[in-house]
This record gives structure tokens, C-alpha cells and sequence, in this order.
């Protein structure tokens, strides 16, 4: 008992794995945060706080560009069916969980808070709250830096059983034991996600580790820029070939300065005795900063596997469209983040998800979404889905928010549309159209109408018989 409650009160410290005292690669994982590589033991007597992420605006613009492509994706809880199509379930908890994941955050509130803990700390945790029937019925998020895994072990079991160590949240109130603001809680009721593990099973670890050099050039930059722009480098230099004394030196340059002064507002310096003004250009030094500035930039994007051009990186030589950029980035990185909280959710809720045919459910974000401001994109798609049969035109309509149509619920097809087997045998004959329906008989007037019409027939058939006989005697 009391290793067990040492091992809950006295945080335990990883080894290193390059040997215990040796130098390993940073960042350090301290308490609050992270220090960077050589850092000194004592960092905090040396003005270094720590922190949960290296402080780069390329960092924030990966890390928004996923907040603002899945924050507005809808989460729904799908179940499959006998026939091989899915409908969707909204009375689970799940259904409820992913609209409504806590009385204080929207579900965008609670992707973007997910995402951002989940791609700058590694990890992200969210507290379950549960009703009588064992139901998640709301997920509350933690401080990622505040929280830590703890490992008891159980006497006769190979396996240990996992807690956490939650830090206080500013929506909670925890009973302090022994001056800890702290509650552990069993993994069953934490929503836990996370990145690569390398060091531990459940210990995730953010892409930015494995940018340290990248991120260190770009603070080196910035604050040499910082540094030049506040002492203001001079626009330009006054040269001559006449030799000057120091006091006449110190006069053209009060001079200058007197005159210059009034350059914005349309003064005009005059040059006498041959001095010349030469304005600074970007030397070759300046051209190679930036240059590797931009290289630090594409860098960092692709280990986050965010396309350049949606930085804001209009040199990288792509001219592709905003659908294949996005269609591209669905397939690599995006794609696989928005199956890792899927996946995740599937875990937590204990779905089938690992049964394969009828009755398997999963969690799924609905990705059409990214495409809904491409309206002749998605309206070319959804035409081609109908007129190839894989959409009802009702379907169809239902992805637009339009209402059903009259006898649009069925799937069609061309009628040249046959199967290979059928290529070599005619079509089926259509069925025979119905017999008109029989004339009524017309009254007195109209049947002598018709003998009027016949005789005159006759009578024209016979004056043609008699041409033709005189004409056979004449000849």
C-alpha cells in the first residue's frame, strides 16, 4: 500500500535512454512544459521558462489549417446494414457526445481545443462524465502539460492497470491530498489521444521534436530582423573622392541631417563638391537569410504534411486547383488525423468496430464538407453519381438540402446500359402499346357524308379506266 501510494503522490521519472547523466537530444520534458535542447539543470535560476511549444508563426499556420478543416466537420455515428449501405444512429450516447461534448464548448469548440493540445504538446486529454447507465455523457478538457500516466501494479497480473494523473481544471474544484491539486482517474473514463509514442506506450509526442534545428533558425532570424529594424540601418551613404576632414565630415552629415528631414513631405537635398547619395540595397548575406528562412518554413509544412500553397507559399511552382490541393491533403495528412480522432472515439465508446458486415458501427466526419464552398464541383459529382446509378436523384437532393422529389427514390440507368454477358443478345421488345379504343358510330349525317366520299372514288376510278382504254385504242 504505501508503494502504491508513493507511486500516485511522487511522480516517477523516466530514464534516460542515452544513460543515466549523459547528454540526449531535447527537447526535456520537465514539469510545466518543455526546455530546449541544453538547457542547463538549473534552467529556471537562468531566465528559461518552459514551455508546451517552440513559440513560430509557421507553427500556428499548420496548426490552424487543421483546426479550420476539421472544426467545421459534422461527427455522426454510423451503423452499416444488411443491404451494404450505413444509416445514421442519433439516440446513442455517442450521436450526443459528438453534438453536444459538454455544457460550455460547441463542437467546434471542442475540435479546436482536441487539435491544438493533440499537434503542440503531443497529447490530449478529456475527463468522461457518466450517468446512471455508465454513459459518457459530456468530455472535459485538461491541461496536456499537467498530465501524467501512472502505472500500478497488481500482484499476480502480468499487466499493470493504467490511471491518470489529472491537474487541476479551472472548471473543477479537486480536494487537495497533501497539498496536490490533482485527480486520478482510471484510462476507462479519459478520452485520450495521442501522436507517436516512442518513449512510452501512452505518452504521445509532438512533430514539433523533431524540428528543433529548423525552429531555432527561424528565432535566430527573427530576432536579428528585430534587433535591425530597431536600430534603423541607414538608407543609403554620401560618398566623394575629395578628401575631408573630420569637422568638415561632421558638418555635411549635420547638413544631411537637417535636410533629410524633410523628405517625406517633398523636400529636396542639394549635393555640392561632388558628393554623391547611394541608397543600401539587400545585400547577398540578406538574400541568403531569407532564402533560408523560406526553407525553414517548408520544412516545418511538411512535417506537418500541410500543403505550402494553403501557407501561403505562392513559390513552390504548383499551379493545381483548391480541389486537388484539398483532394491531396485529405489523402496524407488530414486524412489520417481526422481517422485518428474517429478511431479514437470508436475506442472510448467500446464500438464493434473491429466486426466486419451488418451491424458494425464507427464514428465518421463527414469530409463533403471541405468541398462546400466548390458548388460547380459538387454539383458536376453528384450529376454524374445520378446518371451512373450510384445515387437515387432523392439522395442526391437530400446532400443538397432539398426535399425529396416525386418518383426520384429509385436508381437509374440508361437502357443501352447491359452487362457484358448480355452483349451479344438484342434488348427486350417493349410490350405491346394497348388497342385505341373503337370509334363510336357517327350519326345520319356522317354516314351519308361517307357514301358521298365513296361515290366520288368510284366515279374517279372510272374516269381513269376510260382515258386508259381510249388512250390503248389511239395507240
Amino acid at each position: 500500500m504505501l508503494q502504491i501510494l508513493a507511486r500516485l503522490i511522487v511522480p516517477r521519472q523516466k530514464a534516460n535512454p542515452a544513460g543515466e547523466g549523459n547528454w540526449h537530444a531535447g527537447p526535456y520534458t520537465v514539469n510545466g512544459g518543455v526546455i530546449p535542447a541544453g538547457s542547463p539543470w538549473n534552467f529556471w535560476q537562468c531566465d528559461i521558462d518552459p514551455c508546451g511549444y517552440p513559440s513560430s508563426a509557421i507553427v500556428e499556420a499548420c496548426v490552424w489549417a487543421y483546426v479550420r478543416a476539421i472544426a467545421q466537420l459534422p461527427g455522426y455515428h454510423r451503423q452499416e446494414l444488411n443491404n451494404g449501405g450505413t444509416e445514421t444512429i442519433t439516440t446513442s450516447a455517442l450521436a450526443r457526445l459528438l453534438r453536444n461534448p459538454n455544457p460550455y464548448q460547441t463542437p467546434s469548440d471542442f475540435l479546436v481545443h482536441l487539435i491544438r493540445s493533440l499537434l503542440l504538446n503531443g497529447n490530449s486529454y478529456w475527463i468522461a462524465q457518466r450517468n446512471d447507465r455508465g454513459e459518457a455523457t459530456a468530455l472535459h478538457w485538461t491541461d496536456p502539460r499537467q498530465c501524467q500516466v501512472r502505472e500500478i501494479g497488481i500482484q499476480g497480473q502480468s499487466y499493470r492497470e493504467i490511471f491518470y494523473e489529472i491537474s487541476d481544471n479551472p472548471l473543477f474544484q479537486f480536494d487537495r491530498i497533501l497539498g496536490r491539486g490533482s485527480l486520478v482517474v482510471p484510462a476507462r473514463d479519459v478520452f485520450h489521444v495521442k501522436l507517436a509514442t516512442p518513449r512510452h506506450p501512452l505518452v504521445g509526442e509532438t512533430w514539433l521534436s523533431a524540428l528543433p534545428t529548423e525552429l531555432g533558425q527561424s528565432a535566430a532570424i527573427n530576432n536579428s530582423l528585430t534587433q535591425a529594424a530597431s536600430n534603423m540601418r541607414p538608407a543609403g551613404l554620401i560618398h566623394t573622392d575629395m578628401t575631408l576632414t573630420p569637422a568638415q565630415v561632421q558638418d555635411l552629415k549635420k547638413l544631411w541631417e537637417n535636410t533629410s528631414q524633410n523628405l517625406a513631405s517633398g523636400g529636396v537635398p542639394i549635393l555640392t563638391h561632388g558628393l554623391k547619395f547611394q541608397p543600401l540595397t539587400m545585400s547577398a548575406d540578406d538574400q541568403q537569410i531569407i532564402e533560408q528562412k523560406k526553407l525553414n518554413d517548408k520544412m516545418v509544412a511538411a512535417v506537418f504534411g500541410v500543403p505550402a500553397i494553403l501557407l501561403g507559399m505562392t513559390d513552390t511552382g504548383s499551379s493545381k486547383s483548391a480541389e486537388a490541393v484539398m483532394a491531396e491533403w485529405l489523402a496524407a495528412g488530414l486524412g489520417w488525423l481526422i481517422n485518428h480522432i474517429e478511431v479514437a472515439f470508436d475506442q472510448f465508446v467500446d464500438l464493434n468496430a473491429n466486426s466486419v458486415g451488418k451491424g458494425r458501427e464507427y464514428t465518421e466526419y463527414d469530409t463533403r464538407m471541405l468541398l462546400r464552398s466548390a458548388f460547380k464541383d459538387r454539383l458536376d459529382g453528384l450529376t454524374k453519381a445520378v446518371v451512373g446509378g450510384v445515387y437515387s436523384p432523392n439522395e442526391a437532393r437530400r446532400l443538397e438540402g432539398l426535399p425529396d422529389a416525386e418518383d426520384g427514390a429509385e436508381p437509374r440507368l440508361q437502357a443501352q446500359v447491359v452487362p457484358l454477358s448480355a452483349w451479344d443478345k438484342a434488348p427486350a421488345a417493349p410490350s405491346a402499346p394497348a388497342a385505341p379504343a373503337a370509334p363510336t358510330k357517327p350519326d345520319a349525317e356522317p354516314a351519308e357524308d361517307d357514301q358521298a366520299a365513296e361515290d366520288k372514288a368510284a366515279a374517279f376510278i372510272a374516269f381513269n379506266l376510260k382515258r386508259e382504254l381510249a388512250d390503248a385504242r389511239t395507240a
